[in-house]
């Protein structure tokens, strides 16, 4: 069953890969921010029907391309006739409109990522719809640009509920926020100015794309990460420090697949 993170707000159970939250916004339509891996459709047809049975959703919004994210957004697409909605940066056209792009970094870390993740892999999403600049997409759900994890990276602010839904610009551990591993972002100079300029206007509230959402003092939180510099250097023990991070991101996901 879904879990309240707030009234109007719910975090989808039992979905494989990232976190998947379902919004009302502010005229009552049903909007779906991520979609975790392919495997997680008939987790949210049935958590959706189960939360709020009778009623549909308007779009689904990704935060960014990363199957984690994006892999079931296809299904929800040809099950339930929902159009999907991504930053232009994270798409392509081809003889059949948009369709979620792929980025990724060459290295033997990145190498590693995608062997863990290949078996995962769904088919490259469909999208009717993408996003450029920053608007409000639905009332009350501002849709703002935060290009560095991957180039189409988007945040969603719902300004009435001070909450936002940030995907991996930082992930949410016991201990406080993450920073996405370097070697996963597309740019990642341009996602740590990316945190700081958010960080400005982060909320109390943050839902992250991995790990529990906030619920009090993210904003502070956010900034107080941003304005520390990056771990540099490849040392033996920044390298151990990187390979535990990325060990720990995938338990992670083996946990989530097993929800």
């Amino acid at each position: 069953m879904a879990s309240v993170v707030v009234p109007g707000i719910w975090r989808l159970e039992g979905t494989r890969g990232s976190n998947v939250y379902l919004v009302e916004a502010a005229d009552g339509q049903l909007v779906l921010i991520d979609t975790g891996f392919a495997p997680s459709l008939d987790a949210i047809e049935a958590e959706l029907a189960a939360t709020v049975p009778g009623r549909h959703l308007s779009m689904v919004l990704l935060t960014h391309s990363h199957p984690d994210h994006s892999g079931a957004a296809e299904g929800l697409r040809e099950h339930l006739g929902v159009p999907v909605v991504i930053g232009s940066g994270d798409a392509k056209q081809d003889s059949e409109g948009w369709r979620v792009s792929m980025t990724s970094k060459r290295g033997p870390m990145s190498w590693l990522m995608r062997r863990m993740m290949r078996r995962r892999m769904p088919p490259l999403p469909r999208i009717d719809r993408v996003l450029d600049g920053e608007f409000e997409v639905v009332p009350g759900l501002l849709a703002i640009p935060t290009p560095g994890h991957t180039p189409g990276s988007y945040c969603f602010l719902d300004t009435a509920r001070d909450v936002a839904f940030v995907g991996d610009l930082v992930i949410s551990h016991n201990d406080g926020l993450a920073r996405s591993l370097k070697f996963i972002n597309s740019d990642d100079r341009q996602y740590l100015e990316t945190m700081r300029i958010f960080g400005e206007r982060a909320p109390s509230i943050g839902c992250c794309g991995h790990g529990e959402p906030v619920l009090a003092n993210f904003g502070e939180q956010l900034r107080t990460l941003a304005a520390l510099p990056r771990r540099s250097g490849t040392s033996p023990a920044v390298l151990l420090w990187r390979v535990r991070r990325l060990l720990r991101f995938a338990r992670g996901l083996r946990n989530e697949q097993r929800g």
